[in-house]
């Protein structure tokens, strides 16, 4: 009976059956937990597998102080707040990120409003526009969608859109933080 340390040595000699057995254990955890975070199963598809390649391609450089799980949980850790940042970035990604990582703040921020993440999301709220964190509030507090929030405010979608998506810009690093967290602590 293999150990995964064994599996470790194997993998730096290059050897593909070895690999493939690291990456059959591995993968359901690994992928549940992306699309925890990422709520997408494409996107957590294309972390793990990000993950997989870049240890494959380092294989003979590896040199890991404890288990292989520990670091591959680190790395999709890492990865999925580094695409987290990169979705809530893009303009045309709005709609997933209100449909999707919204609810899920709101859910935490209920839960942890006290958590130091928030009360930087807080701080750097202040420092938006007026208009650009009325537009989030309303967003996060109220639960409501673009076309409720143009409608109450009087703007076009376009503007709510563009409003929102600046806010999310200048919180993303926060949001992002929120959102490992509270996968962290449940």
């Amino acid at each position: 009976m293999l150990h995964a340390h064994d599996d470790i040595a194997l993998i730096r000699t290059g050897d593909t059956k070895a690999f493939e057995r690291c990456f059959n254990q591995h993968w359901p955890a690994l992928y549940a937990f992306a699309l925890k975070i990422l709520g997408n199963k494409d996107d957590a598809k294309d972390v793990v597998q990000g993950v997989y390649i870049s240890l494959w391609s380092r294989k003979e450089k590896l040199n890991l102080s404890g288990p292989l799980e520990n670091y591959l949980h680190q790395a999709v850790r890492f990865q999925s707040i580094k695409k987290l940042k990169e979705i809530m970035n893009r303009p045309e990604e709005l709609d997933r990120v209100q449909e999707y990582i919204m609810p899920v703040l709101n859910d935490i921020w209920e839960k942890m409003e006290t958590a130091d993440v928030f009360k930087e999301i807080d701080n750097q709220l202040i420092t938006l526009p007026e208009k650009t964190r009325e537009i989030f509030l309303l967003s996060r507090r109220h639960h409501l969608s673009i076309a409720e929030i143009a409608g109450k405010l009087n703007l076009s979608e376009k503007t709510v859109r563009n409003q929102l998506h600046i806010a999310l810009k200048a919180l993303r690093h926060h949001i992002a933080a929120a959102l490992i967290l509270a996968e962290i602590m449940s």
